[in-house]
This record gives structure tokens, C-alpha cells and sequence, in this order.
């Protein structure tokens, strides 16, 4: 390749990126800043704010810019791993198989509770439950305002809306459980006494459920953004939002964000942290849906990660290496080994010249060094680039090994001050943080950028209160990265994957010294790991070839942890609980695991150091999502039924059936140009006594 191809090509590289570096011009410490002034947070939104999805590749001297795998990503999100596992209490050892605590139409003896990281911090969910009653929300879209258009063809289409519906069922007693009443337009939902709150993609309502066959909307409000994650502490409801295209001045949820409270992330210049999205992060009053508290950090959906325990909520920021900086920097502190004094000269004015924008500048050196280059034979233009080129590989590894990292900002949610720390790598998802006696545990994997993905590795470091970095446990698993990752008190349980599982215990109780206790290696991998007590760890996963697993480990010697059993799905090859931990029910008084995998609930039995098929619970040509526990009764949810078995004898007690959305073009005449839609269901409320016609017009 020619180097005037190569000139070009850098410049479009260059000129890709669309803006300034998100980082100052001089190498400082990566943290999440408040602005210093409105001035200033206005000149960033004009100059450096902006969505920024470009990979900008070093200065080359050889006319070959490096290019982009199709599979290169600057700041990648690794697959969704809820196969990562809930931290929740420690578990109660297995019991043997109890008689009915009650037969199910009396007083509630227990209930099952949303599958939530850390105890006392609740997370949204479809399906609620006080016992008495259950809220259920379906991933089904019912259709309102629906019309037929005349297009400009001659010929007709139907236009129309879609909404979400929350179904709210008279649990008990089972044998005459049934719906009471539909709420439309949620999501989501929380259960606090007696209110319930849904939080959808852009909006977040609450209703008086004092009465379940009459819910009445107490407030709703539209989102100014996108829903991320919400927590609700001590009735305290803490919601995470993000916009695209947040512009100045920025105004949320009809409140200006003042400049003390919007946070951006600096670093080094040779790092570029991801920048194309702001996150707002509020405090709710559940009673009349006031956004009491909001705080701005700028993040990226690609990277930003949110955890929260009881005191804090945690965002990430990913940070990967600017190899167009790293190649400047390379320039003005080695050019004079390759370059005649008068072109470093040029160089060093372009590069000091402060009216000169960082783009301009990557385009000046360029065309100087092209310049030079073709005053050179073809001899000393390849002997140069051949010694230049050597010496810069090493400069940009090192480089590149130093500069992805994860920027962590600290929320506090009583004062919603924020602090930071920065560890190596990229954090897989929340189950990958944990705060325990005031540290963060952190499991990272190093590795990321694509440059660097044949040199993985992964390593596990703790923050104390003032998130400084007080231990480290690195280089674990070379070339692999984590799927999964549980922290239980002073231990940690981790999955890592390649060619094998190494399955990991980690000992976290000194947090200046992390140590590993042992591991075990499998073909296959695990992407959910849940304990069951002190000694037994459930592990859902696949095997070689793709077919779901459960294995059941023991760590009773934790410097030689066991696979006991393990149960492969011949006839399936996922689960929700696969992706998201809400999916995934463990009872421990029957000692069963709930499984939805397309239209089955397989229910597992753990017993005896075995896995074995207790039922499967079929439904009807719809996928199961959830289940949970009342009593003596399992329920399973579908978006077409609900089943309810007696975890006794596993008998099917009752089925609900689920009204269904009905879609144009299906069960609806088509329209005839110039004539009404025929059969038009009428508009009615959405909360009513019994539920509405799928077409139903939402009341907000």
C-alpha cells in the first residue's frame, strides 16, 4: 500500500472519530468529575460531548493503517452474562422434603421473593407477590388507537399502538384462583404495601392496589430518556435512566442539571473512556412520584454497568486505548531517533499549538511525516519503517496493556455524593462488583480490546470506603474471560471459559491479599452459579456442544471442589434463567429448582448428591418466564397461562388462561379503501372489574 493511501486512510480514521478526545491533553488520573462551571459544561457539550462509536487507529510511517476486525469493538459489552449469580443471603442447608406446611386457603406460611442480588434491595421484576394476590406482567403488546390508513398507492394498511399489561390474579385458594383485574400501559413492577409500581422503557406509573379488583392510578410519569435499572431500599425507589443526545443546557424530568452535578469522566491522554450517553440517577417518592435527587454521569450503554448495595449504587465507565494519542505521544518522545531535527521541529509546533484542534494536529503530523517519507529512497523508506516500526509495536503493547481499564464512581445514596476508583479490564455485569464490610470486590477481565484478546486474563481486586485499590489477585485463567461470578461472604465463586471451565474458589477474606482455594476443570462452561448452602453450588450452563446443563458442585474441600452430578437437556438449548436471574427459583424446603425453557418448567430435584426431573410442567404453545412459590403451590408463568401445582404430589391444581393480544392482518378483516375498519372493538378503561378487550385504550 502506497503512503499516500496510507495518509488518506488515516485521516479518514482520524476524522471518523467526529470529535475532540473525551480526555485532557495531559496524562492524569481517570476519575468521574463535577464541571467547575456552567461556562464549562456548555464548552464540553459543544466540543467534546458527543456520540463517539469510532475507532481511531495510531499514525503510521509505512502507508498501512492498522485495520478494524469485523469483530473489534473499542468498548465492548461481553454477552449478557445474568448467567453471573444473585448474591442473596447465605443459603439454609437442604432440608429432606417436608409435609404441606398448609393446604393453601388459610394463612400464608411462606412466599417466594424476587431473586435479587443483595437481601434488602428489591429489583423490578414481571411478577410480584404479597401471597394474597400476584401481579404479572407478560411479555405480550395489546393494541389500542388502532386505524386503517389510506396509503399512496390506492390501497390501505392499519396504523396502531402497543402497550404492556399487568394482570392482577386472587392467588388463594389455588383451586379457584382466576384474574381480578388488568392494568394497562406497565412494565416492570415493585410491591410495596399497597402500592405497585411499574417502570417500563419510558414511562414509571403507581397504583392503589388496596382493592386488586380495582386498581386506581395514584401518579405516572413519562421518562425523560430510557429506563437502565431501578432499586427500591427502605420504600426508597432509586431509578437509572440514560438519553443519547443529552444537549445543553440539560433539563430532566422538566429540572435543569446543575453543572455541580454533572459528572464526566478525564484520564490520560492515551485512553478514551466511552462517552455517547448520559445516565441520570434519581431518588423517587414512591407516594406522589417526585424525582426528589438527580445526579448526570456521562457512560456507555457498551460498558456501564449498575450495581447497588444498601448504601451505595455503583456505574462504570470503560476506558480502552486511543492509539492515535499513544502514536503522538510515540512521535514526540522518540521521533528524534528516526526524523531530522527540522521535521521533529514542525512537529513540535504543530503539537504545541494550542488553537489547533487534536484532529487537526493527528492530520498535520501526518502529512509531515508523508512529506519526509518522499524524500527518502525506496531503500531508506523501508529500512526506516522496518526500525520504526519494531520500536513502536513494543511502545503501543505496553501502552495498550496499561490503558483498559473500568472507571467505577460510588453513589452514595443518602447525599448522592460520588467518588471513584479504577480497576484493570472490564467488569462483566453487576454480579461482578460486591460491597461487603465498606470494600468493592471487583472480578475484571483483562484483555478486551481486540488487539489484545489472544492475551486475556482475569483477576479479582477490592476497594476499600474511599475506593482505593488495597488488594489484588491477578493473571488467573490466561486467554480466558469470566461468565460468572458469585460473591458470598468471604468467598467468591467464578467461571471462566475458553476450551474448558475452570471453576473457581477464591478465598476474599483478607481483602489486602485475595487468594485462590482451588479450582476444577470442565469441558463446557457454567453461566449461572447459585449456592445452595455452605457446601453445594448449582451451575447452569453448556456443554461442548451447545446443550444446556446443570451440574451440581461440591466445595466442601475447597482446594478440591467436585462435580457430584450433573444433568444435560438433550432436548433444549436455553433458559431465561441463562440471562436474567429473575428467571431462576431455587426451593430449598422441596428442595427443587424451577427451570423455564420454552414452553417447559423444569422442575429439578437436588437430593442425595443428584439432580433428577421432579416434573415437567408443559404449557401451552408459549414460552414460560417466570414462577414463584406460595405455600405449598408452584405457580409458573407463560404469556398465555398460568399453572398452579401442588409441590405434594406435583398435580396440575389449576390453569389461568391469559387474555391475548389480537393483531391486524390476522384475526382482523382487511380494510377496504374509503370504508371504516370493520369490527372496530370499542375503547374502554383499562382498569376494570374483569379484563378490558386486548384493543383497550390505556387510561393515564
Amino acid at each position: 500500500m502506497s503512503l499516500l493511501l496510507s495518509c488518506l486512510i488515516l485521516s479518514a480514521a482520524v476524522f471518523a472519530g467526529g470529535c475532540l478526545s473525551n480526555t485532557p491533553t495531559s496524562d492524569t488520573e481517570m476519575d468521574m468529575i463535577p464541571f467547575g462551571s456552567e461556562k464549562e459544561m456548555q464548552t464540553y457539550f459543544e466540543t467534546v460531548y458527543q456520540p463517539d462509536y469510532s475507532y481511531r487507529s495510531g499514525i503510521s510511517i509505512s502507508g498501512e493503517a492498522q485495520p478494524v476486525p469485523e469483530t473489534a469493538n473499542p468498548s465492548p459489552r461481553p454477552p449478557s452474562d445474568s448467567s453471573a449469580t444473585p448474591t442473596t443471603p447465605a443459603m439454609p442447608n437442604v432440608p429432606a422434603s417436608p409435609e404441606a406446611p398448609a393446604d393453601g386457603s388459610g394463612s400464608i406460611d411462606r412466599v417466594s421473593e424476587t431473586n435479587v442480588q443483595v437481601a434488602g434491595v428489591d429489583e423490578a421484576d414481571l411478577v410480584k407477590t404479597d401471597g394474597n394476590t400476584i401481579y404479572y406482567t407478560p411479555q405480550n403488546y395489546y393494541v389500542y388507537n388502532l386505524t386503517a390508513v389510506n396509503d399512496s398507492y390506492g390501497g390501505m394498511y392499519y396504523n396502531y399502538e402497543t402497550y404492556p399489561s399487568t394482570f392482577v390474579i386472587d392467588a388463594l385458594p389455588p383451586e379457584t384462583a382466576a384474574v381480578l383485574s388488568n392494568i394497562g400501559m406497565t412494565g416492570e413492577l415493585y410491591l410495596i404495601n399497597n402500592t405497585l409500581v411499574a417502570v417500563s422503557y419510558q414511562d414509571i406509573s403507581a397504583y392503589n392496589v388496596t382493592n386488586p379488583a380495582a386498581p386506581v392510578m395514584i401518579w405516572h410519569q413519562d421518562l425523560d430518556g430510557y429506563y437502565v435499572e431501578s432499586r427500591l431500599i427502605d420504600g426508597k425507589l432509586y431509578l437509572v435512566a440514560q438519553n443519547y443526545s443529552a444537549v445543553y443546557p440539560v433539563i430532566y424530568m422538566g429540572n435543569p442539571i446543575p453543572y455541580t452535578d454533572y459528572y464526566h469522566p478525564v484520564g490520560p491522554v492515551t485512553t478514551r473512556p466511552a462517552t455517547d450517553s448520559t445516565y441520570f440517577v434519581s431518588q423517587i417518592n414512591v407516594g406522589n412520584g417526585t424525582f426528589e435527587k438527580t445526579i448526570a454521569l456521562i457512560g456507555s450503554p457498551s460498558s456501564t454497568v449498575v450495581y447497588s448495595s444498601l448504601d451505595n449504587l455503583y456505574l462504570t465507565n470503560y476506558y480502552y486505548p486511543d492509539e492515535t494519542a499513544i502514536s503522538m505521544k510515540f512521535i514526540t518522545e522518540y521521533g528524534n531517533d528516526y526524523f531530522p531535527s527540522d521535521i521533529m521541529a514542525k512537529i513540535g509546533r504543530i503539537v504545541d499549538n494550542p488553537d489547533l484542534s487534536e484532529n487537526v494536529k493527528y492530520t498535520a503530523v501526518s502529512e509531515t511525516i508523508y512529506d519526509y517519507m518522499n524524500t527518502l529512497s525506496s531503500e531508506e523508506r523501508s529500512n526506516l519503517y522496518n526500525e520504526y516500526d519494531q520500536a513502536y509495536s513494543i511502545y503501543l503493547e505496553e501502552y495498550i496493556k496499561n490503558s483498559e481499564s473500568t472507571l467505577i464512581s460510588k453513589i452514595n445514596l443518602t447525599n448522592f455524593t460520588v467518588i471513584t476508583g479504577t480497576v484493570p479490564g472490564l467488569i462483566n455485569n453487576q454480579f461482578s462488583m460486591d460491597e461487603y464490610d465498606s470494600n468493592l470486590r471487583v472480578a475484571t477481565t483483562v484483555g478486551n480490546y481486540w488487539r489484545l484478546s489472544d492475551d486475556r486474563s482475569s483477576g479479582v481486586y477490592v476497594l476499600d470506603e474511599k475506593m482505593k485499590t488495597i488488594g489484588n489477585l491477578s493473571g488467573l485463567a490466561p486467554g480466558e474471560r469470566i461468565y460468572s461470578a458469585r460473591f458470598v461472604d468471604d468467598r467468591l465463586y467464578m467461571v471462566t471459559y475458553k476450551q474448558v471451565d475452570p471453576f473457581f474458589v477464591i478465598d476474599v477474606s483478607n481483602p489486602n491479599k485475595p487468594s485462590v482455594l482451588g479450582e476444577l476443570k470442565l469441558p463446557g462452561y457454567s453461566t449461572y452459579l447459585q449456592p445452595i448452602n455452605d457446601t453445594l453450588v448449582l451451575g447452569l450452563g453448556y456443554t461442548d456442544n451447545g446443550q444446556m446443563k446443570l451440574s451440581l458442585f461440591d466445595v466442601t474441600n475447597v482446594s478440591a471442589p467436585i462435580e457430584l452430578s450433573s444433568y444435560v437437556f438433550t432436548n433444549t438449548y436455553g433458559s431465561e434463567a441463562l440471562y436474567d436471574h429473575h428467571a431462576f427459583l431455587w426451593d430449598p424446603e422441596y428442595n427443587v429448582l424451577v427451570l423455564p425453557t420454552y414452553e417447559h418448567a423444569y422442575i429439578m430435584e437436588i437430593k442425595n448428591n443428584n439432580i433428577s426431573m421432579k416434573k415437567d410442567d408443559v404449557h401451552k404453545e408459549s414460552s414460560v418466564i417466570r414462577s414463584i412459590y406460595i405455600n405449598n403451590y408452584l405457580y409458573t408463568f407463560s404469556n398465555k397461562e398460568v399453572h398452579i401445582l401442588d409441590q405434594n404430589t406435583w398435580d396440575l391444581v389449576k390453569v389461568i388462561s391469559i387474555p391475548q393480544p389480537t393483531y391486524p392482518y390476522s384475526s382482523y378483516p382487511y380494510p377496504y379503501y374509503g370504508k371504516p375498519v370493520p369490527d372496530m372493538p370499542a375503547n374502554t378503561p383499562t382498569t376494570a372489574a374483569s379484563p378490558p378487550p386486548v384493543s383497550a385504550v390505556p387510561v393515564k
